[in-house]
């Protein structure tokens, strides 16, 4: 017999919110694993263990069925971020006041595109955002949008560069299209800058080919001389660069570019300056690492990831704008939603974004500050730099490592000394089939790593001497 389906209607009564405790216990009881960063099962039997489960039956089943089946099948093999081995990415744990808020988003279900279906969603995202620009220092004008990562919201600055770049020609690009003018537009970064930046080229009809890369010093940070000697060849080839990009924290090393001195080249040339601060934007929150970040002040827009070193669920980033009538740049009026007649005080945030539909994910990140508090969250973050240099100094003073770069921020990148490309993925696979750790592994100028990336806050020295013992041993 099918089940009811009057009693899987999430509802605000007594009677729905009482099933949908019940139901979340077994889906909480449902996590429970051995401990591990993840399963040794084989790709081929979890394909052939996922598989065999029926997607749509013909009659439903309990849904205390379905979510210990779940555990079985799905939460008992997946990726445990939670887990010290765990160290292959920007992947956090998450905190409870951020996961428990997430089963009351899903449950209110706002849409965030317009005030008429979040109101108190759209005040409490907008708060966030002023927050947010508030703390990078920004003027009063400055506000935001959350975005679903760091590749959207990076998207997201280069489509406003782009407006933005067209405007100054009295031209709407996105009604009339790229003007003759777009042919001879660059956007720069540095070459340690993440790829969202040649994705968003491609997306905006620029073409990857416009994207500028300057090249960065040993350490990873963009090198100023690179960036005076690249915007000097661009103006002898009557090239016009619309807008630099700094990151701060890249996406390997971790490194942060120095972002007054970028900042400053931009305002000289007239170019939009966006700061990829997916990684270490959390800074912010800490006196002691905010300083890393002096000049970010002077950004026209900033991308930060909440679902990194802020340890939110996925997916929660966000766009933060020096001037919010920027957004003016993307708003296309419609019929049924962004009107333009609302009543006072009525934001439209689909005016801001390049979504319609938006989950509320600013909420869960309020829950958590509000419960954790600066001086908390800055702990956590000072002790993972700590925890990396640590890792760092054990790496030096091996014989069988060498670091490719001094730790920056959460990230240690390592070679092994007399192994090559395939020698480091066979060490980074047989510990991931085994389930032992996961770790990771990128290339850095040519040079095949190893990476550690701490985002654990529960995670000790004793966890870092472990993890390099097994890499040894692996060896």
């Amino acid at each position: 017999m099918n089940p009811n389906w009057r009693d899987f209607v999430v509802t605000v009564d007594e009677r729905g919110l009482s099933t949908l405790v019940s139901a979340a216990t077994c889906a909480v009881e449902s996590l429970a694993r051995p401990r591990g960063p993840r399963s040794n099962l084989t790709p081929a039997a979890l394909h052939e263990l996922i598989w065999s489960t029926e997607i749509c039956p013909e009659t439903g089943r309990e849904l205390t069925e379905v979510l210990h089946e779940l555990g079985q099948t799905v939460w008992s093999h997946g990726v445990v971020p939670s887990d010290p081995a765990c160290v292959a990415h920007l992947h956090p744990p998450t905190l409870v006041p951020a996961v428990v808020t997430e089963l009351a988003i899903a449950a209110s279900n706002q849409s965030m595109d317009s005030w008429d279906q979040s109101p108190s969603g759209t005040e409490v995202e907008l708060h966030l955002l002023d927050w947010l620009a508030d703390l990078m220092g920004m003027p009063v004008s400055g506000s935001g949008i959350m975005t679903s990562g760091g590749t959207a919201s990076n998207v997201l600055a280069m489509t406003l560069a782009r407006s933005w770049a067209a405007r100054r020609l009295g031209l709407d690009v996105l009604k009339t299209g790229l003007p003759e003018q777009a042919r001879a537009w660059r956007i720069l970064c540095s070459d340690q800058a993440h790829f969202s930046v040649q994705r968003a080229a491609a997306q905006l009809g620029l073409g990857r080919d416009a994207v500028i890369v300057v090249t960065s010093e040993a350490s990873g940070i963009m090198s100023i001389d690179s960036l005076d000697q690249t915007l000097a060849n661009l103006a002898e080839l009557h090239l016009e660069p619309i807008a630099i990009i700094a990151t701060a924290g890249t996406t390997d090393l971790g490194v942060i570019d120095p972002l007054e001195e970028v900042g400053r080249r931009a305002r000289d040339h007239g170019a939009w300056f966006h700061v990829d601060a997916a990684v270490a934007g959390a800074f912010l929150l800490s006196e002691n690492l905010r300083t890393q970040l002096k000049g970010i002040d002077t950004a026209d827009s900033v991308t930060v990831d909440f679902h990194k070193l802020w340890w939110q669920p996925f997916n929660a980033s966000a766009l933060v704008v020096r001037d919010v009538d920027q957004f003016e740049l993307l708003r296309v009026k419609s019929n049924y939603l962004d009107r333009g007649d609302e009543i006072e005080g009525m934001i439209n945030l689909v005016g801001r974004s390049l979504d319609t539909s938006r989950r509320f994910d600013a909420v869960k990140v309020v829950a958590t500050l509000r419960t954790l508090g600066r001086e908390s969250m800055a702990s956590m973050l000072e002790h993972l730099v700590d925890l990396t240099n640590y890792a760092g100094a054990r790496i030096a003073e091996s014989p069988q490592f060498e670091l490719v770069a001094p730790p920056a921020s959460v990230m240690c990148v390592f070679e092994v000394r007399g192994a090559n490309g395939d020698d480091l993925r066979g060490i980074q696979q047989r510990l991931l089939a085994r389930g032992e750790m996961v770790l990771g592994r990128t290339e850095i100028k040519g040079r095949a790593a190893l990476k550690f990336t701490f985002m654990n806050p529960l995670a000790t020295y004793d966890d870092v001497d472990r993890l390099i013992a097994m890499v040894t041993e692996e060896i």
